[in-house]
Formats: C-alpha cells, structure tokens, sequence
C-alpha cells in the first residue's frame, strides 16, 4: 500500500492576555512605515479599541511580535502602554513558519513576495506545496501559479515589482525560452496586451507553422459547419430554400419564396419576434 505522505501543521494553541506594549519585541522599526498611514490606523483604535496582537512568549518573559508590525507601531501611537495578546508558546522554526504563514493569510503583499515567503517555507522549512495550501487556505494549483513566476528572468521579475506587468501577463511567460521572456513582456506591454491576447501570442511563437496551419484550419472548418447547420436550420424553420453566398466573416443569406403564402408565414415569424422584444 502507497504510504500517504503526512501534512505539516503546527501547534497554534494560545492563552489572551493583556501584556505591556514595552515587552513586545518587533523585527521593524516605525520607519518602516507610512506616518500618515499610521497615523489614521492610530486614530482607528482610539475610536474603535486595539486590536489584539499574536506574540510568541520567549524565556526570557519578553514576547516576539509574529504578525501585525504595521498595529503594533499604530498601537504605541495611541500612547497606550498595554495591549490584549494572544500569546503562543512556539519553537523558533514554528514561529517562522507561523509569521510567514499569517503574513500570506492577513497581509496584502506584493506578489513577488508571497512567491518567495512560499519559496522559503519550501526551502528552507520542508514544507510542501500541499503543506502551505492547508495552513493558508490557499488552492494549491494558486500556489503552483505564484511560485511558477520565480522561473521569470529577473528582468521580467523587475516589470512586475515596477507594476509594468501584472502577475497574469507574466505567467504566461513561463514556457517562453529565457533569453526572449525580456523581449515578449516589453513587447506585451507596448502593445498593451490584454492575458488571453499575450497566451495567444505566446502559443503563436512556441508552435510549428504547420501545427498552427492545421489548428487554424480545424477552427475555420468547424465555423464553416456551423453556419451550414445555420442556413439548414432556416430552410426547416421558414420552409422554403434558403442559399448561401460567403463564409463565416460575411456574405449573404437568400430567402426564396413561392406564393403569397410563404410571405404571409415569414411575417408571422416576424410579428413573433417582436412580441418577444416587447415582452
């Protein structure tokens, strides 16, 4: 029997306590920081109460903040001096997994960034991407496609950081041989590509011309049966011949009648079609 491999998880068991902000410990600085930012966030919690923040209880009877620099610094702008926390008691691998974990989960990051915190947890930590999927909530075919940008030149990984090209754009990049990634994405961008014409542009370049020819054919041809079956399904429904002059992109489509009978019918038709429009 094939043995199932076991998913990472982590002990997230907490106790809530109100801790001095003076024993927090933070790996930023308010520098880090937009003023004007904080400053409304500040505002928020005067007004709205602070929030509760996720510390990890050291030896020493300090904390280590896990997530939530940008509240803790907000917090210490209200002036307050002690804060509700819900306080962990984690190894220092667990507490890094932790932090990485809560930032994908609560904090808007950049893309790239999230693509090497899930490179890290992966590196450096063992965790699959199966693993990082059940402790963020995250599809994991969202996580193949995020980590799949790292496999960019870093030039192309420069035009997302700038916010030249988005993600989706990008992705499409991934099976464009390295040295022309450079060339497609500038290309993308002049042209203001939207995803899907870049996918096809892209499949354009990396398929034979004769494939091409032959898939492009197989496209006309179906278009072709349908507007056959269209004029056939017209000459059921009116009940007279019905002929075809063009193809899919224009050409004419002749009604032939016989009597004033055929007349009279296609006006019924008519007058059907327009109660539905009233309708």
């Amino acid at each position: 029997m094939k043995k199932t491999k076991q998913r990472k998880t982590i002990d997230t068991g907490y106790v809530v306590k109100t801790i001095p902000l003076s024993l927090i410990d933070v790996r930023s600085t308010i520098n880090d920081f937009d003023k004007k930012e904080l400053k409304t966030r500040a505002t928020y919690f005067v007004l709205n109460g602070l929030p509760i923040l996720a510390v990890n209880e050291q030896a020493d009877g300090r904390f280590q903040l896990l997530a939530g620099d940008r509240d803790f610094h907000a917090c210490l702008a209200t002036g307050a001096r002690e804060v509700q926390a819900r306080i962990y008691r984690l190894s220092e691998q667990n507490a890094e997994v932790f932090l990485a974990v809560e930032k994908l989960k609560t904090e808007n990051l950049p893309i790239l960034d999230e693509a090497y915190l899930m490179k890290g947890l992966i590196d450096e930590r063992g965790l699959t991407q199966d693993d990082i999927s059940a402790l963020t909530g995250r599809s994991r075919p969202a996580i193949a496609n995020t980590l799949r940008l790292l496999k960019l030149e870093p030039e192309v990984l420069g035009l997302i950081e700038s916010g030249k090209l988005s993600a989706g754009h990008a992705r499409t990049l991934v099976r464009v041989p390295k040295t022309q990634q450079y060339a497609f994405a500038e290309e993308a961008i002049k042209r203001d590509y939207s995803v899907r014409e870049m996918e096809r542009a892209v499949k354009a370049f990396l398929t034979p011309p004769e494939v091409l020819q032959q898939e492009n054919q197989a496209k006309a041809n179906a278009k072709s049966e349908q507007l056959k079956a269209l004029v056939e399904r017209m000459r059921t429904t009116f009940r007279t011949k019905v002929s075809l002059v063009g193809n899919d992109k224009k050409g004419r489509i002749y009604i032939d009648y016989y009597s004033p009978e055929d007349l009279y019918r296609f006006e019924e038709y008519l007058e059907m079609i327009d109660s539905f429009r009233r309708d």
